[in-house]
Formats: C-alpha cells, sequence, structure tokens
C-alpha cells in the first residue's frame, strides 16, 4: 500500500472514530435522570421537583423548561428530548461520557430559574433580583410582573441561570469545569442569532477569566445572584 494511500486509510478511521465517539441528542431517559438529580438542592432550599415530560402538557421548548408554582414549594422542570436543530452540533461536540454531567449542569440552570422566581413572586425580593438601574427597593410585585412582561429581564434571568450552572460544575468537576464551562459560553454566543436573549456569553466570558467558585456557607442559588450583579457586563 503506497504512503498515501496508507495516509488517506488513517484519516478516514479518524474521522470514524470522532464519529462514533460523539454523543448522540440527550435522550428522554438521560434528561429525567439529570431533573431527578437536582432534587436534593432544591430540597435544601425548602422546594420540592416534579419532572413532567413537555409533550403532555404542549410545551415544545427544547431540551428543558421550568416554572414555579404560584405557592412557591414545587419546581416543576419540563423536559423534551424532541432534538433541536440548535443544539444537535452542540451535544455531538461532547463524548458520550461527558454527556451525563453536562445536562446535570444544566437542571441546575433550570433549578436557578424556579429559585429566582420565588425569591420574586413570593418572597418579594426585588432587591436580589432586579438589576440596580431598576431601584428595585421601590419596586411592587405588579410593577415586577410588568417588568417580566415587557421582556426586559430575560437575559438578566438567562444570565444567572448560566452561573448556577458554571458553579455547579466547579463543585462537581474541579479539574474539568472550565471545559464545560467555555463550550457552554461558546454555544450560547454561537447561537445569539437564533436565541439573542439568551446570548449570556458575555457574563460567562467574565466569571470564566475570574475563576470564581461559591462562598464558603454560602449556597449555589446565593452565590449565583451576588456573581451576576458583579460580572454584569458593561453596556
Amino acid at each position: 500500500m503506497s504512503s498515501c494511500w496508507r495516509l488517506s486509510f488513517a484519516m478516514l478511521l479518524l474521522l470514524f472514530c470522532a464519529v462514533a465517539d460523539a454523543a448522540p441528542y440527550p435522550t428522554e431517559s438521560q434528561l429525567r435522570a439529570a431533573v431527578g438529580g437536582i432534587a436534593p438542592l432544591l430540597k435544601a432550599e425548602g422546594i420540592a421537583l416534579e419532572s413532567i415530560d413537555a409533550a403532555t402538557v404542549g410545551l415544545t421548548q427544547p431540551l428543558l423548561a421550568a416554572g414555579m408554582t404560584p405557592a412557591g414549594d414545587t419546581c416543576k422542570v419540563f423536559f423534551n428530548a424532541k432534538p433541536e436543530n440548535g443544539l444537535i452540533e452542540f451535544f455531538a461536540a461532547f463524548e458520550n461520557s461527558e454527556i451525563p454531567l453536562l445536562l446535570d449542569s444544566l437542571a441546575v440552570h433550570e433549578a436557578m430559574h424556579c429559585f429566582e422566581q420565588r425569591e420574586a413572586f413570593v418572597r418579594k425580593h426585588f432587591d436580589k433580583v432586579l438589576p440596580a438601574d431598576f431601584k428595585p427597593d421601590t419596586v411592587t410585585l405588579q410593577g415586577y410582573l410588568s417588568v417580566v412582561k415587557s421582556g426586559a429581564l430575560v437575559k438578566w434571568g438567562e444570565a444567572l441561570a448560566d452561573i448556577a450552572s458554571i458553579l455547579y460544575l466547579q463543585q462537581a468537576a474541579p479539574a474539568q469545569w472550565n471545559f464545560y464551562a467555555s463550550r457552554l459560553a461558546a454555544m450560547r454566543h454561537g447561537l445569539a442569532a437564533k436565541w439573542p436573549e439568551h446570548d449570556t456569553s458575555p457574563w460567562l466570558a467574565k466569571i470564566i477569566a475570574a475563576d470564581v467558585e461559591a462562598s464558603a456557607g454560602e449556597s449555589l442559588f446565593e452565590t449565583a445572584l451576588r456573581l451576576r450583579s458583579r460580572y454584569r457586563p458593561v453596556p
């Protein structure tokens, strides 16, 4: 066999191995496991967890979504295993063995949404959930609802949830957290044209560079709330 053919065969073999090792889109069982894994985190905050198949309630949002019950005692996390074009390439860049931890961090993202909703709607801690320029000390619940409905806080909320994901990765995989966090930030930036309000990469880049971590004696959720304001990108 000529050296040229040997080289071509080697390249094909490497390509085959890369495709074989690429992770497929997350399955329903993987998503269920990830959602179930955040139950202890929520329980520590006095919040129960309810896992729901998004298809059964007509939700089409890809992968995961979450919402708090009006009483603030249960976090409903919806999972959707139907592949979404914008995320197929993202997951394919990981190996199968890396997917569980990645999904766990994305489930923490949803738990953070629930925690923030309770802080706002139930506990009315507007000073913790609103940017300082909204003058949170004078905001009422009705005023907060108006701001939420306007869409002005979508990226603000997504940034918080992604920060929580990174803090979780630091705790769960201290030697690899930067790898996962950087991939997450790159995905948010890469899909900015499709989901502009989910482009939290300016926050994530600053936090990754600063190598921040959760404070001792402070919950992951509380740390994320504090870091969101501290590392807010300059307009």
